[in-house]
């Protein structure tokens, strides 16, 4: 293990807690769940209440919404806070989700939840600071530049396949993405120029690779379109046990 690793607490504990909000929402009666969506949401009409700025952030819509920033949330979150001081950390987490949020309900006058626009901030900013930083995608070890943009292709290949993600909201990914970016830009331009060039070079390949791109996100998507619906059915299952504390 590398020496100066730390171990990623702020991520860790994003998760618990958009897993924790989840499971409380979805395990409340329909009409006080219907309610909380309504309250807490964001949409272009309510920009004056500050609080939806932010707690539309943790709300997501189903179970695939949250499996998918939460798979999104460990990949990119746990390497870029181990790059960036804490602060840096929220700050981009944060921002990036607010920015992703208004650029949706700017163009759009459907309400926005979710932490899409986060979880593209840090990715954004952690393959521009890191992309040759070795994760594992599926049981593929490659660099992280790699990761980030199959990762943003199987996610939409499976957003195809999954009715229950309609009305993704796309802008808001780019949003989020152009903020971390931006970051990176600003707190390392030297590193992050390098690393826009190594995003290139991936990218290019990757290209030339086509079938074999294809082949490996065609199986990564039908492995996390088969993982999130197991992963759905815990959730939803756990959610019901814990309806008793609205009774």
């Amino acid at each position: 293990m590398d020496p100066d690793y730390k171990r990623p607490k702020i991520t860790y504990a994003l998760i618990i807690i958009n897993i924790a909000i989840f499971l409380l929402v979805f395990s409340m009666p329909e009409e006080m769940m219907n309610a909380v969506f309504e309250n807490f949401a964001l949409s272009s009409s309510q920009m004056g209440e500050v609080w939806r700025w932010f707690t539309s952030l943790f709300l997501h819509a189903s179970a695939s919404h949250l499996f998918f920033n939460m798979i999104g949330l460990y990949f990119f979150g746990k390497v870029l806070e181990n790059e960036v001081e804490k602060k840096w950390y929220l700050s981009i987490f944060f921002v990036g989700g607010l920015i992703g949020s208004f650029a949706f309900i700017m163009t759009s006058g459907m309400p926005v939840v979710g932490a899409s626009g986060c979880v593209f901030a840090l990715m954004g900013a952690a393959m521009l600071l890191n992309p040759v930083k070795r994760v594992h995608f599926y049981i593929f070890p490659l660099p992280l530049a790699f990761v980030a943009i199959m990762f943003a292709l199987t996610t939409t290949i499976v957003i195809y396949f999954q009715p229950e993600m309609g009305g993704v909201a796309h802008i808001a990914h780019f949003g989020g993405l152009a903020a971390g970016a931006i970051f990176a830009f600003f707190h390392e331009p030297k590193r992050a120029m390098k690393g826009l060039l190594v995003l290139i070079i991936c990218g290019a390949v990757l290209l030339i690779l086509g079938p074999v791109l294809a082949l490996i996100t065609g199986f990564g998507g039908l492995m996390l379109s088969v993982i999130d619906t197991v992963i759905g059915a815990v959730l939803y299952t756990i959610a019901k046990l814990l309806s008793f504390l609205w009774i």
